[in-house]
This record gives structure tokens, C-alpha cells and sequence, in this order.
């Protein structure tokens, strides 16, 4: 073994030292890499410390024995992350919805806190032994366990058993920046032995970033994460931490030896989560450590849980190739909105009902950078006014009468990095107005009954068929959430102002509902284009869809038209629809019999079938 490598790490199984092996290849030469748990790691870290080995790299009980059993060596803890235990829940979720975490008190501390999140339940049975493990397995198939959660130990002993079972597996980056803290804490060693104590106690407390400091506020360790966030000039080892990051202020603990915990910094644009802790001597103060995450982080898995959680179902199907025509209006109104969707700014649209608004909406979302992230679609004209504030802005338990206890997350939060679309925004109170009107202000939420203010990331499209500026003027709309909204404003032209685009519509609704090829006249096609059509294209499929369940011909006739709209002669061709309708008369007069037709219409029976034919007439 080569006596030059002063750290080692420690793997619970062949198959894990081979996968760290290979991750840390460029690092050879630098680490000794061992399969140790529990005692036996106790025993091969005895043998490693009579060869000069310095540091070793260990995850949960395993490095508290070692720690405890050598006190003098420097030992580095392999984090179990938030993201970790999210993994691993999420793969036990796949087995059965009921937990049992069998683990030694150090892994999975705080592992509850993700019960509502990833929808299990969580029962945890802590170890103090391996000898404990059996008993606690006992317990926990006793009280209703579908599947075991925890380390190594504990999956030994349930793969001997045969019960379902997943294993808690520190990330790869987590053993990266575990080794690099570990390199430079070498070389803090190296350079002062004499503050061995004091490089401990910042192994221990290495979360993600960590900086340690003399009692002069002199800077003697710091690692890969602090130097990418902080941005360390070159050698800071031995300069002043206050010169370097002076909003930090690590001389107040320096001075009044009193840890302060949880507190918010932004440096070089990163918003990070710091602890800062003092490190005593007895009874003097000799230094402190400083543990700083960039937030960023901990969004991220948020977002994520919130995706794969709420987000089921809230997703758009319609985009730009699913809106046709070829008119100048509509063609118009998608240039604009393409325009508009690689833009995050609010959207307004305005039109009349059945125009296709959310059909604009949903193809402007999956058009934008947004497109993976839910669409939420709200109707603020089909709940009441209390209803709709829970749903858009969601409760916490007890927050009003006949409350889930659970409380409820609110569509704002579910569309979390996604949009979200109110439609007939123009019905919505006055009190929403305002509630609303802080969430695009403020682009967060707090949910009914609850003090706690929620960061939500989403772009907003409304609705309406109602003119707002008429209804901001009669008090009935707020002037300043109008504003808000009104940023891009996108106009969808009504069927009648688009003529030319209405036999296309009928066609390609005919062939999506018809199981027979339906075809239209042209004297068919003309009575559609001269309805004014007041419920647009949701009123032409609907009577397309009456028009395929009555017909008995394969040509749809203008008269068979005009009997499905309820319409007389002046909404369509007048000349055609009497012409259809003396021929229709006639046909039933003479039993279908052509010449006698001819013959009563005193016209050739060459001119009859002309008409007949233009007219889509069948004999």
C-alpha cells in the first residue's frame, strides 16, 4: 500500500467501492480505498492509522465509531442529503405507500418532514446496533409495513429475511466534495498541526460550503463550494474574513461566543442559508466555522417535488399547428402570439366566447421556455367567490369551516414554474382582484389561514369576453390590476370577421367526427358562411356534430343546413334555399322520378341534374 496517501475512504460494499472507484479515477494516487461498516471499519482504521493515514472519508455510524474509537484522527462525514432521502422514498413509493425507516439516528433525521411530499407514510425505528435490527424489523412488519428504508446494516439483514426493501445511497457529488474538503483540510493540517481540534469541528459541520476562522478572524480552511460562491481571491488562506465578506460579520461571534443559525446572505448575485458557529477551547473562544447552501439548491428539489406531486394532469395539449385557417385576422392573431411566447410577460387575451381562447393560451405555454412546467387552467366564472380563493391561493388546515385538516395547495403554487390561465378574468370579485393583483406584485403566495409567505414562479394568461376597460370605469374591475395584466394584449378575431376560414372548420370537423366521408355543397359551405355564428367555432362544431348524427345523405344540402341552424331564407342564398326547396318538393311530388320532375318544373332534364348536383340535391 503506498504510505504517501494520507486519505482513505470507506465504501459498505464491494459493488459501492468499485462505482467510487471509478468516480474518483483521477485520484488515485491521493486515496485509499477500503469496504469497511461498523466494526470492521473500526478494525481497518486501526491499520490505517499505523500507516500515517490522516483523514478518512465515511458515511453515518460508521464514521461516528471510527470517530469515537480514534478520536485523534480527522474524519470526514459522506452526507445524506434532503435529494438523497427524496430518491430513495420515491423508489420505496414504488413498492408500497407505508414506510418503515430502520436506520441509526444520523441518517435520516429529519426524514418525516418529506411524508406530505412524496405521499407516503413514514414510521422510523432507530438503532443503536446492528443487534437492535432484527427487533426493530419485527415491529415494523407488526405495525403494517409494505417496504424497509435505511443503510447497509439494515439491508443485509432484510435481504436475508426476503422483505422489500431500499436502500438510503449517498449521491456522487456528495463523496466529490466530501474528498476535495478533505484535501484541503489536509493541507490545513499539514500547515498548522497545533489546530487540529478546530479542523474537526469544521469537518463535522461541512454541509456545502464551509470557511473556519482563528480567533482573529484569519482565515485557515475553506472549501471548493465556499471559493465558487464566496469567489476567494487567490491565497486567502490568512487574510481577514471581514476584508473578504464583511456583510457576514464573524467578528460578533467571535466576541459573544453565541451561534446564530439559519440566517439569510446574498453574495455575488447567489442567495445562500449560514450558520455560524464559534468554536471553544474549555471555556475561550478559538475560532469559528461558517457553513453556508446556495438556496438555489434547495428551490430546485422543491420545484421538483412540486412537479411530480401536484403537478399530474395540469398540462396543455393544444399548440400553434392545432389552430387552423388562412385568413388574414386569424393568421394575424398567431404571428402575435408567437411573438408573445417567447416573452414571460402577463398575456391578455380578448374575444368572444368560443373563439378558441385557452386554445391560444395552451399553445403560447408549450411555445415558451415554460413548456415543461404545468398549465394550470382556472374558471373564474364557475366558483364562488370564497371557493375560488382557496383554490387559487390554497388554505392551511383549520383555516375556515369544513377545512380539509390537511389544508390544500393552492393553483398558483401548483403551476410553480409553469403558467397559469384565468379565464372570464372579468368575473372574478373584487376581493380576489386584490389578493391577486399581491401575487403578481410580489410573485408570492400565502395560503388562507397561514402567515407564511410562499415564492411562486409563474406567468400568467388571462381571459375574458367582457370589455374590462368599460368595467374598470364602472368600478367593477381595479384600474391597477387591469395594468398588471393588460402587458402583452392579444385580440382573437370572431368567426364571422373570418369568413373565408369557416368551410375549413366544417371540413375538418366532419372528418374528425364522422365515421362516413360527409361532404358539404357549395351551396352548403355558402349558409355557413353567412351565419354570424354568436358561439364561433364551440357553436360550428356543435352543429357539425348535429349535422353527422341526422344526416342520411352523403352531401350535406343548404336546406338540410338551414333546417339544422332554425334559420329562414335571408341567412343564407335565397335563390339556392328556394330553389332546394321547390326541388326537394317536387322530388317527393313525382317519387323521385326525374322526367316527370323536368316535365313539372317545365326545365330539361339536363338543367335539373346540374342544379341538383350544385345544390347537393340526391335523387
Amino acid at each position: 500500500m503506498n504510505i504517501m496517501k494520507r486519505i482513505a475512504l470507506f465504501a459498505p460494499d464491494q459493488q459501492r467501492l468499485s462505482e467510487l472507484q471509478q468516480l474518483l479515477s483521477e485520484y488515485q494516487d491521493e486515496i485509499i480505498f477500503e469496504v469497511g461498516f461498523l466494526a470492521n471499519a473500526v478494525t481497518k482504521a486501526k491499520k490505517l492509522l499505523a500507516q500515517n493515514v490522516e483523514i478518512i472519508l465515511a458515511r453515518g455510524q460508521t464514521a461516528i465509531e471510527i470517530r469515537d474509537s480514534f478520536p485523534a484522527l480527522t474524519v470526514v462525514d459522506i452526507p445524506i442529503t434532503g435529494f438523497d432521502l427524496v430518491i430513495a422514498l420515491e423508489k420505496a413509493r414504488s413498492i408500497g405507500s407505508h414506510v418503515a425507516v430502520i436506520a441509526f439516528p444520523i441518517m435520516a433525521s429529519q426524514i418525516e418532514c418529506l411524508e406530505s411530499a412524496v405521499g407516503v407514510t413514514i414510521k422510523k425505528y432507530n438503532i443503536q446496533s446492528r443487534d437492535h435490527i432484527n427487533a426493530a424489523i419485527d415491529d415494523a412488519i407488526k405495525n403494517g409495513a409494505d417496504v424497509l428504508l435505511g443503510g447497509y446494516a439494515t439491508g443485509q439483514v432484510a435481504s436475508q429475511r426476503g422483505i422489500p426493501y431500499v436502500q438510503v445511497v449517498c449521491g456522487n457529488q456528495a463523496y466529490i466534495e466530501a474528498f476535495h474538503n478533505a484535501k484541503r483540510i489536509l493541507a490545513s493540517i499539514h500547515e498548522e498541526k497545533r489546530k487540529a481540534g478546530l479542523i474537526r469541528t469544521v469537518l463535522n459541520h461541512a454541509y456545502e460550503g464551509i470557511v473556519s476562522v482563528d480567533e482573529k478572524c484569519r482565515i485557515v480552511a475553506l472549501n471548493p463550494v465556499a471559493e465558487r460562491i464566496v469567489k476567494f481571491p487567490p491565497n486567502s488562506l490568512g487574510r481577514n474574513l471581514n476584508d473578504i465578506w464583511p456583510d457576514l460579520r464573524l467578528d460578533r461571534i467571535l466576541t459573544n461566543g453565541k451561534e446564530e443559525l439559519n440566517g439569510l446572505y446574498q453574495i455575488n448575485g447567489v442567495q445562500i442559508l449560514c450558520n455560524k458557529v464559534p468554536i471553544k477551547d474549555e471555556r475561550k473562544v478559538i475560532g469559528a466555522v461558517v457553513t453556508f447552501q446556495d438556496i438555489t439548491k434547495i428551490q430546485m428539489m422543491e420545484a421538483r417535488i412540486r412537479k411530480e406531486v401536484y403537478s399530474k394532469g395540469h398540462v396543455a395539449t393544444f399548440s400553434f399547428k392545432d389552430i387552423y385557417g388562412s385568413s388574414s385576422a386569424i393568421c394575424s392573431a398567431i404571428n402575435e402570439a408567437k411573438s408573445y411566447s417567447v416573452t414571460d410577460a402577463n398575456v391578455l387575451i380578448i374575444g368572444e366566447t368560443g373563439v378558441g381562447k385557452e386554445v391560444f393560451a395552451q399553445s403560447i405555454h408549450n411555445n415558451s421556455k415554460r413548456a415543461r412546467g404545468p398549465f394550470v387552467a382556472v374558471n373564474c366564472a364557475a366558483l364562488p367567490a370564497q371557493l375560488l380563493e382557496s383554490e387559487l391561493f390554497g388554505y392551511v388546515g383549520g383555516a375556515f369551516t369544513g377545512a380539509s385538516k390537511e389544508g390544500k395547495t393552492g393553483l398558483f403554487e401548483v403551476a410553480h414554474t409553469g403558467t397559469i390561465f384565468l379565464d372570464e378574468i372579468g368575473e372574478m370579485d373584487y376581493i380576489n382582484q386584490g389578493r391577486l393583483l399581491r401575487v403578481l406584485q410580489e410573485r408570492s403566495v400565502m395560503r388562507l389561514g397561514s402567515d407564511r409567505v410562499i415564492p411562486v414562479d409563474v406567468r400568467v394568461i388571462a381571459a375574458t369576453n367582457k370589455n374590462l376597460q368599460q368595467l374598470v370605469s364602472e368600478n367593477k374591475f381595479r384600474e391597477d390590476l387591469y395594468y398588471r395584466l393588460n402587458v402583452l394584449h392579444l385580440k382573437i378575431p370572431a368567426l364571422c370577421e373570418r369568413k373565408k376560414d369557416i368551410s375549413l372548420y366544417a371540413i375538418q370537423f366532419l372528418n374528425s367526427i364522422s365515421q362516413n366521408k360527409l361532404k358539404l355543397s357549395k351551396a352548403a359551405s355558402k349558409v355557413l358562411e353567412e351565419y354570424t355564428w354568436p358561439g364561433n367555432i364551440r357553436e360550428l362544431r356543435n352543429v357539425i356534430e348535429r349535422i353527422v348524427a341526422l344526416s342520411q345523405r352523403n352531401t350535406i344540402s343548404a336546406a338540410f343546413i338551414c333546417k339544422i341552424l332554425n334559420i329562414d331564407n335571408s341567412n343564407a342564398s335565397s335563390q339556392d334555399i328556394k330553389e332546394t326547396k321547390e326541388i326537394v318538393a317536387a322530388l317527393e311530388s313525382c317519387n323521385g322520378k326525374i322526367g316527370d320532375v323536368a316535365e313539372l318544373m317545365k326545365i330539361s332534364r339536363s338543367t335539373l341534374w346540374r342544379k341538383m348536383k350544385r345544390l347537393g340535391i340526391n335523387a
